[in-house]
């Protein structure tokens, strides 16, 4: 199935160009949902909002601020700041209220959601990742919550993806990755524990520890309830499987499994909360494979593609891949489980596409039950997160971020319809200040 909202081609033009591309945006959504009514005015607010935030003016937004509303921070592949955002369920609007002078760009965001809440980043300059706290009911805020630095930490290369458990941050990128302790009080970076190598030693020190060896290095860590640990290996073209030994603190190398093709890519990974399947999306392919975890490795169970024509794979970049929490369905668990998918186009007039999964956990089979073609190419982004809000029944939240033009949007699945709408978007700040990775608060 093939359900596409029309937008204006996302070509790369000049700024006078670009302006009226933002009007005809606007037009052409006014009648597709409660956002659209009233966006020629958001969007212009949007945008001097934006600048405003972008010269660090302080901004302050009064009001009542109830469950009603959620926040989101995003990051940013052209600015250093971070960005929080505000979106309000009751008038399906999406608004910038915070820009943080961060140490970006930031390509990638998680939440620790452990009480207080803290976020983790990356970082595209000098190789290292930081801390923030999630401070709320700042002075002067109107109710939002605030980012505060707590600490950075260097790392030996730039990092792609990062994630938490056990009170350690895993990071991995290009030929190596890491595990750091974290101070449990303040959710500060502390010693480096672990350096993962994706390279012989020797060879460290000629290896280019760049941004630019995350497209042919290790992409992504996955930590499992059942302690293993998955690293998808862009250059190699593995999964690079790992033992967690919870005394040490330590990954204990178990085994390296190939992709089915040679030209697959494994990007990005994720497992199921049993921890009985892992979920792969592949860059060069733009499908999505789905693993059975043993305990010595993981055995191919089925495949789908995330495009609708996989003999086109050359116009796309597969992104990521996400699973819907349980906590969000009314299905059982252990019934059921959807997967949501993305990947970017190759070049502007490429848009990207998101797809919806099913895995029937009796049948044991992977459909393909939605394609869904998003608003422009992604750039190099097109990331989704859920929200952790339970909206209504049989309907789930997730952000998509535009790296392309720099829209931050909120989407709207509907699991009884089995369609996908956009329900608010908004620029994040100046244009070609594009969006790369955005998570709920």
């Amino acid at each position: 199935m093939h359900n596409a909202i029309q937008y204006p081609p996302p070509v790369r033009v000049d700024m006078d160009a670009r302006r009226r591309l933002i009007v005809a945006f606007k037009e052409r959504q006014e009648e597709r949902s409660c956002i659209f009514k009233h966006l020629h005015k958001a969007c212009l607010v949007a945008i001097v909002m934006a600048s405003v935030l972008y010269n660090r003016i302080p901004l302050d937004r009064s009001g009542d601020h109830t469950r009603e509303a959620s926040y989101i921070i995003s990051g940013s592949f052209a600015s250093s700041s971070l960005y929080v955002l505000r979106y309000e369920r009751a008038s399906c609007t999406l608004a910038v209220v915070q820009s943080v002078p961060g140490l970006g760009p930031h390509q990638y965001l998680h939440i620790d959601r452990l009480t207080p809440q803290r976020v983790y980043a990356t970082s595209w300059t000098a190789p290292h990742i930081t801390a923030w706290a999630i401070d709320g009911d700042h002075p002067g805020s109107g109710g939002a919550p605030r980012l505060r630095l707590i600490n950075q930490s260097p790392i030996t290369a730039i990092s792609s993806y990062i994630t938490s458990k056990h009170s350690l941050l895993f990071s991995v990128g290009g030929p190596t990755g890491e595990v750091h302790q974290l101070m449990p009080e303040t959710g500060a970076i502390e010693e480096k524990l672990q350096e993962i190598l994706f390279v012989p030693k020797e060879a460290l020190d000629q290896e280019d520890k760049s941004h630019r060896a995350l497209r042919y290095g290790s992409h992504g860590i996955e930590v499992s309830s059942l302690g293993q640990v998955f690293v998808p290996h862009l250059g190699l073209n593995s999964i690079w499987i790992y033992n967690f030994d919870p005394h040490m603190k330590s990954l204990e190398f178990l085994t390296e499994v190939k992709s089915l093709q040679p030209d697959d890519g494994p990007r990005h990974a994720v497992v199921s909360e049993d921890g009985k399947r892992l979920y792969v999306v592949t860059e060069h392919t733009s499908r999505v494979d789905l693993y059975d975890v043993t305990r010595q490795a993981i055995l191919h169970r089925a495949s789908s593609f995330v495009i609708e024509e996989p003999q086109e794979h050359s116009k796309y970049r597969g992104d990521t891949v996400r699973i819907v929490p349980s906590s969000l369905t009314d299905s059982s668990p252990k019934s059921r489980e959807y997967i949501f998918a993305t990947t970017r186009g190759t070049g502007a007039s490429q848009p990207g596409h998101l797809a919806v999964f099913l895995f029937d956990v009796e049948k044991q089979t992977l459909t393909n039950v939605l394609r869904w073609e998003t608003p422009t190419s992604g750039g190099k982004a097109n990331a989704i997160e859920f929200s952790p809000v339970k909206s209504e029944t049989n309907k789930l939240e997730l952000v998509l971020t535009d790296d392309e033009l720099g829209w931050v949007s909120v989407l709207e699945y509907d699991l009884l319809h089995n369609s996908i709408r956009v329900v608010a978007t908004c620029l994040l700040d100046q244009i070609n200040i594009g969006a790369s990775h955005a998570v709920w608060i």
